[in-house]
């Protein structure tokens, strides 16, 4: 007969232990959200993943208001629902938004908070496929042009040598780029690919890291500051802002400069003596963010004059473009990390430059 022994009583645990776990019906509301998000990075969710799926609970949250998630229905969804479209979201919002509202009670329901999953039961129309917009050859070296920094020139200029995703140059590592081979070990939806580049993004890319050898490819650009001085009658103080601890926790910082004779001049003296403002950011290592991306598109874009324009814009253009000048469909798939042949047939369609010239060849009237 086998001995079954019984586990220890919780009160004899480590305090750690007993908050690990704790069951998840306890907490509140926002309080689930948080460990929401939680779980999602534990089940390795993407970072965009992530952030998409927890903006849906925390804006469905805020809708229910008081009302508890265990007393939720699909007709709270559904109502919900309606409401994101008032702001005339697309079908592809809408169905996001359901998609992390159908992952938050899963997580609740696995957690033993609810009985049911709610959103479950609400289906939405199927959406419609967008063929991709991709831009004209002369429009991409606008854009590279028009980028503002070295950094934002690299940017561009290697997502259009490779095709990746923005997720990918976030995620990009210095240590996994061949220099002698042209080429970048990327990660992507799940998995590793090997992708290519040519002169012109080496030839940026190398003026950008400098001698920078490990960690990530594209860093953020920290603010310059001056800092400033001011005299409250008594005393001249400095201040200036500290980013050590990151952007999203900044401090404010004074310094003693002195009493209140000493003249401006003499106190902005003093002040840059004592303090160097931008002494906390030179060792800093942050990596950008899908954000920064995203800004990076918008200004060179407007500077170019090309209206509205955006990174997985320019993935469609590689790939359109690859294919104009003699790749294969196979080829593009492995380059741009497809795992089905059907998600690259789309470029295939719009890739119409033979099309075109059988056209003028071969109809009557053209």
């Amino acid at each position: 007969m086998w001995k079954h022994q019984t586990a220890p009583h919780s009160a004899i645990l480590p305090q750690h232990t007993r908050q690990i776990t704790t069951p998840i019906n306890c907490y509140k509301t926002w309080e689930l959200v948080s460990k929401f998000k939680e779980w999602l990075r534990a089940v390795q969710y993407s970072r965009t993943c992530q952030e998409s799926y927890a903006r849906a609970a925390s804006k469905f949250c805020v809708y229910i208001g008081n009302k508890p998630l265990t007393s939720v229905t699909h007709l709270d969804v559904r109502d919900f629902l309606i409401e994101t479209t008032k702001r005339d979201l697309s079908t592809r919002c809408v169905i996001r938004f359901l998609g992390g509202l159908r992952s938050f009670f899963d997580f609740l329901y696995l957690g033993g908070v609810v009985d049911s999953v709610a959103p479950r039961f609400i289906r939405t129309r199927r959406e419609t496929p967008r063929m991709p917009r991709p831009l004209g050859e002369k429009r991409v070296k606008k854009l590279i042009t028009a980028a503002q920094s070295t950094r934002d020139k690299a940017i561009i200029e290697l997502m259009y040598a490779t095709g990746c995703r923005a997720s990918e140059i976030v995620g990009m590592k210095i240590e996994d780029i061949d220099f002698n081979q042209l080429s970048i070990i990327v990660k992507g939806k799940g998995s590793e690919r090997r992708v290519f580049f040519g002169k012109p993004a080496l030839r940026v890319l190398r003026i950008y890291l400098g001698k920078r050898k490990l960690g990530p490819v594209f860093l953020t650009e920290n603010p310059v500051q001056k800092g400033s001085v001011h005299c409250n009658g008594q005393q001249w103080t400095g201040f200036w802002r500290d980013y050590t601890e990151g952007r999203d926790v900044v401090r404010s910082r004074a310094k003693y400069l002195g009493s209140a004779q000493l003249s401006r001049a003499e106190a902005w003296k003093r002040f840059r003596q004592l303090v160097d403002p931008n002494e906390c950011q030179k060792d800093r290592r942050v990596p950008i963010t899908m954000y920064v991306i995203f800004r990076v598109f918008q200004y060179a874009a407007h500077r170019a004059g090309l209206g509205r324009v955006t990174s997985h814009q320019l993935r469609h253009s590689f790939a359109t473009h690859m294919l104009d000048h003699g790749a294969n469909a196979r080829q593009v798939q492995h380059l741009l990390g497809h795992t089905s042949l059907n998600s690259t047939e789309a470029y295939t369609r719009v890739s119409s430059i033979d099309v075109a010239k059988a056209y003028k060849k071969y109809h009557p009237r053209s």
